[in-house]
């Protein structure tokens, strides 16, 4: 079934592209309820958002990824269609992991003394970037490929 974007994109790959820009939106919504002493809203808001993206990952991207890309690696990395979608898939997973990470530090007791952090402001902003930066090369990856 073909998508609602105008291209040749599949209805998955249209609704992944726009429910991504919305965890982006949400991201930064999140930062400004933070801004505003909203604590409990910004951490509900965040926490969202990663556990969204993890289903996002299992249902649409990594499947798609499985098919399209790894069998082709690394023999095609020379290729637009290629290396741009595994960066995207390289530094999704990064953001992925820290956003968990900075969930568990920030709402649970679950995480070892020696693996906290206090500077919660400075893993949240950087968190907040390299999320958006995955977005531009996710929107990269979908222009390439459709």
């Amino acid at each position: 079934m073909s998508g609602f974007l105008g291209t040749n994109a599949l209805l998955e790959a249209d609704i992944n592209l726009v429910i991504q820009l919305f965890m982006g939106i949400a991201l930064l919504v999140g930062m400004m309820l933070a801004r505003r002493r909203c604590y409990r809203a910004h951490g509900i808001c965040q926490g969202s958002v990663m556990m969204l993206n993890l289903v996002m990952i299992a249902l649409i991207m990594f499947p798609s990824f499985r098919e399209g890309v790894i069998p082709e690696l690394p023999g095609r990395l020379r290729n637009p269609y290629y290396s741009v979608s595994t960066v995207h898939a390289a530094l999704g997973i990064t953001a992925q992991l820290l956003g968990l990470y900075i969930v568990l530090r920030a709402g649970t007791n679950l995480l070892p003394r020696a693996l906290c952090f206090q500077n919660y402001k400075l893993w949240m902003r950087t968190e907040l970037v390299l999320w958006w930066v995955v977005i531009v090369f996710g929107v990269a990856t979908y222009y390439l490929w459709y």
